[in-house]
């Protein structure tokens, strides 16, 4: 592939559009795909919103042409955020992709936006990436991606080029040496595993349910706002028996641009009178 096919192909793909089958990759796949890759923990699409993941998912892509020494995996506030996300648009400018970065709402944490976006990057990972070697460890300093923003024990990190990933049409493959397992807890009981593990799943899912259930909320409010609004805009047009359009119009606007707030009455129709000699003809 030439170099001129090669940018033809990156400007082709920075966009893609929100039916792309990108867009409906779950939660947990992505999560278990960007732990894999990055040899990370998370557990929470929003942990993504320092922007460190993301311009550590591009250096995979693009070995060498991102300034990792400038991103900040320990940033914990937002102003240390946008500079990271300035490193990763820098790349974006120089690899001509076009795709905006919704900085503010990705700073602000919350699971939505940061879940598109992840999708939106896996989906370019998946378009771009060579296949080679990847050492995520080693690629950001054995810096850890912790709050500590402290050194990885390097005990557990032996040998260093063990922890590579191997990625081929998006599916990322992982070897990692048997020592490397997470250690036991020192003192715990014998069963204390296993139920601590539990009670943090259990919590996950009811977190989960719970947003879940606020989103559906949200939604059937929505859904029965804009309903109401056309139920008001049928009534007005079935009642009209203006012939002034514009003023219909006028009504029309008026429900369709009320907010939740506002309080529009569809206008009733006029007053039909019969004259006293249309009213013997029917009987009256």
């Amino acid at each position: 592939v030439t170099a001129g096919e090669r940018l033809q192909r990156l400007g082709a793909m920075s966009s893609i559009g929100m039916m792309d089958p990108a867009f409906f990759v779950g939660k947990n796949e992505l999560l278990s795909w960007l732990n894999e890759l990055l040899d990370l923990n998370y557990s929470k699409v929003e942990q993504c919103a320092n922007g460190a993941a993301y311009c550590q998912i591009m250096d995979a892509c693009f070995p060498g042409e991102v300034a990792m020494k400038k991103v900040m995996f320990d940033a914990k506030h937002e102003h240390d955020f946008v500079k990271n996300y300035k490193v990763l648009q820098t790349l974006f400018d120089k690899k001509q992709i076009t795709k905006h970065i919704e900085v503010t709402k990705l700073c602000k944490a919350k699971p939505l936006d940061n879940l598109e976006m992840l999708q939106w990057i896996k989906r370019y990972f998946d378009m771009h990436y060579g296949g080679n070697e990847y050492n995520a460890v080693e690629r950001r300093g054995g810096l850890s991606f912790a709050s500590t923003g402290a050194k990885e024990n390097t005990a557990t990190n032996k040998p260093a080029a063990a922890k590579t990933a191997t990625v081929k049409t998006g599916a990322v493959r992982v070897a990692r040496p048997a020592s490397s397992s997470a250690p036991k807890r020192a003192g715990a009981p014998a069963g204390a595993g296993g139920s601590s593990a539990n009670d943090e799943q259990v919590a996950k899912l009811t977190e989960e349910m719970t947003s879940m259930k606020l989103t559906v909320a949200e939604l059937e409010k929505e859904r029965d706002f804009y309903f109401g609004k056309l139920r008001d805009v049928e009534i007005t047009c079935q009642t009209n028996e203006r012939t002034d359009v514009g003023s219909l119009v006028e009504d029309i606007q008026k429900i369709l641009y009320s907010t939740a707030e506002d309080v529009v009455v569809a206008a009733p129709a006029p007053e039909v009178r019969c004259s006293p000699d249309a009213s013997s003809h029917m009987g009256i």
